[in-house]
């Protein structure tokens, strides 16, 4: 019996001990899983909860032009800043004062409230001691201070920025070694050249996404620049560069007590457009008086030479930031639009060079001399009386005569003969039905060359042979940008297609496109033509010294909050033989008593052009 009760104590006694053991085993193991198997989990858990990351804008990169000249750049923006864990004792002190004051007082204590006013009342104490030293009269804003306190307590808060180099030299000579505040430096962009080129260059604005990061640490980023149009957004990529960061261990409350790690941010590259600066404002300064857009292309390559818009505004009153009265009055005068690549016209007489190509091509005329129509006045297609230009009548024109003396007679007989399917072709054959891809922000895509199957998408009806006669002469339904036209008239220079315009500047830059397809003896002819326009038809007032110079003036219609208004245009090249720049100028009309004509007013603008080139 005794045997027994020992055997089953025994029994017992190594079932406990198997017990143990297995709980022991598994303590190991659940000890090993978490130390070692989940270390690298655990660590980074640790980081999360004790380190913060602060991310450091990284400066732009410049931008020049053609010649190097820098066109837009960093500029050294002083600021005023101050860390809360510099104040956090003077912070403490306060509050314990406030709250001694209460129970003296036995008013009832709401120590959040409290320790609001208490930061409230340290950092007003600071901003005085600055405003005296600068003579500034800064309010402290309680709304931007406690947001920044709850969300952003490692970054610095602002106090002033953009101080003055006075202002700088005062903080930094008057203010205690020991004081909580210091002057930082950042950044604002510089546009050395004033409102030249804005469009083009475009503007910067800040934004506030976070840079693609890991997400083990809790990150705070103040904000960075980016572009907001031209170039500035384009090339954004670019020209913003790698942001920095800053690693701060910090304690449970969240007050920076190390930095553990800095991580420099970097420069973003430089980009150098096509534009040569002192073209562009000699191009602007012609068209500054006017409304409108002028456009200077290299024949050979396609690069922007000048891009200008009127009117225009400077970009340095946007940095560092917009305010309301400058934004309203941008606005006002209608200075956003960049109407070289998002003003849509008619392109008016200048599109006869489009229509006489067709003519020619599908043999509806040739340049010999009694090869004409008779011009009258006015001539009636179907049931409408179609006027031209020169009221009093050409009298008999050929093809040489109506683009020389601009006879809307010629083009409205003839067209009919060659269709509105031929003269469609050929513009979209110079793809003046789609935009140039020009490497600038925001191009339109409403540019329109109209057939019968296009009337009848938009749901306007039936074509009649009233639309083809104004289509011919560049009115109706046609749209095109300036832009667009200087291309076609460098394509002509070229004798081919198409060219794409090129902001950026690239050496290498080659033009291939298929040629115009004219006979060699009718491509020569069409230039002697487009020069005796300038010399002596419709846009002599073109005409700079003994250059010789190949155009076309035009004159379109718009309507305007119910008011007609003409566009002057005026499209060339020069020098013929050789071809240097090719040209496109649209100038509108503002007021009924502007009286803008192709030939009196785009004609002069494009002399002072050549002029500032060739000179």
């Amino acid at each position: 019996m005794d045997s027994a009760k020992k055997s089953f104590t025994e029994q017992r006694i190594f079932l406990l001990c198997f017990i143990f053991l297995g709980i022991f085993l598994f303590l190991i193991g659940g000890l090993f899983y978490r130390q070692v198997t989940q270390h690298s989990y655990f660590l980074q858990k640790g980081k999360y909860q004790t380190q913060r990351r602060v991310f450091l804008p990284a400066p732009r990169g410049d931008i020049l032009d053609r010649q190097g000249h820098v066109l837009a750049c960093d500029q050294p923006l002083f600021e005023l800043h101050l860390y809360f864990d510099s104040i956090r004792k003077e912070i403490r002190e306060q509050y314990l004062k406030f709250l001694q004051e209460h129970r003296q007082k036995k008013q009832p204590i709401d120590r959040v409230k409290l320790q609001q006013q208490a930061r409230q009342s340290v950092v007003q104490r600071h901003l005085d001691q600055a405003n005296a030293i600068t003579h500034r009269h800064e309010t402290l804003d309680i709304t931007k201070l406690e947001r920044h306190y709850h969300q952003s307590l490692l970054a610095p808060f602002t106090l002033f920025s953009n101080l003055t180099t006075e202002e700088y030299v005062r903080l930094t000579d008057q203010l205690p070694v020991n004081s909580p505040l210091f002057i930082a430096t950042n950044y604002c962009r510089k546009y050395p050249y004033g409102s030249a080129a804005c469009h083009v260059l475009g503007y910067v604005s800040m934004a506030y996404d976070l840079p693609k990061t890991s997400k083990e640490l809790r990150s705070f980023f103040t904000g960075h620049r980016a572009g907001k149009t031209g170039t500035e957004l384009s090339q954004n990529a670019q020209l913003s560069g790698i942001e920095g960061e800053e690693i701060f261990a910090v304690d449970p409350v969240g007050f920076r007590s190390e930095c553990v790690e800095r991580i420099a941010p970097q420069k973003g590259k430089d980009c150098q457009l096509s534009i040569d600066i002192r073209l562009q404002q000699a191009v602007e300064k012609a068209i500054s008086r006017y409304q409108g857009s002028a456009i200077v292309l290299d024949v050979t390559s396609g690069e922007v030479l000048a891009l200008a818009n009127a009117p225009a505004y400077d970009p340095n009153l946007l940095s560092p930031k917009i305010h309301n009265s400058i934004f309203r009055d941008i606005t006002q005068r209608g200075a956003w639009l960049n109407r070289a690549i998002q003003g849509c016209y008619p392109p008016a007489s200048t599109f006869k060079i489009i229509s006489s190509i067709a003519f020619l091509r599908n043999h509806i005329a040739t340049w010999d001399a009694d090869d004409t129509e008779n011009c009258p006045g006015k001539t009636k297609i179907g049931t409408r009386l179609f006027h031209c230009d020169h009221k009093t009548a050409h009298g008999p024109v050929s093809l040489a005569a109506a683009i020389k003396k601009s006879c809307n007679v010629y083009y409205y007989r003839r067209s009919q003969e060659c269709g509105i399917q031929n003269i469609a072709k050929e513009a979209r054959r110079f793809r003046l039905d789609q935009p140039t891809d020009i490497e600038l922000p925001f191009e339109t895509h409403r540019m329109t060359i109209a057939d019968p199957e296009w009337k009848k998408q938009k749901k306007l009806g039936e074509w009649f042979g009233g639309d083809t006669a104004n289509t011919a002469i560049g009115q109706g339904y046609t749209l095109v940008t300036p832009l667009q036209m200087a291309c076609f008239i460098a394509s002509i220079a070229a004798n081919r297609t198409f060219t794409h315009p090129h902001i950026l500047h690239d050496a290498h830059h080659i033009q291939t496109a298929p040629p115009i397809g004219l006979a060699p003896k009718d491509y020569r002819q069409l230039i002697a033509t487009l020069q005796e326009v300038v010399r002596s038809g419709t846009g002599r007032r073109a005409q700079y010294k003994n250059i010789a110079i190949a155009g076309k003036s035009g004159t379109a219609q718009v309507w305007e909050h119910g008011e007609r208004r003409n566009v002057a245009w005026f499209i060339g090249f020069a020098p013929i033989g050789k071809p240097a720049i090719a040209l496109a100028i649209a100038i509108q009309e503002t007021s009924s008593n502007d009286n803008y004509y192709g030939g009196k007013t785009a004609g002069p603008v494009a002399r002072q052009i050549f002029e500032a080139y060739f000179h």
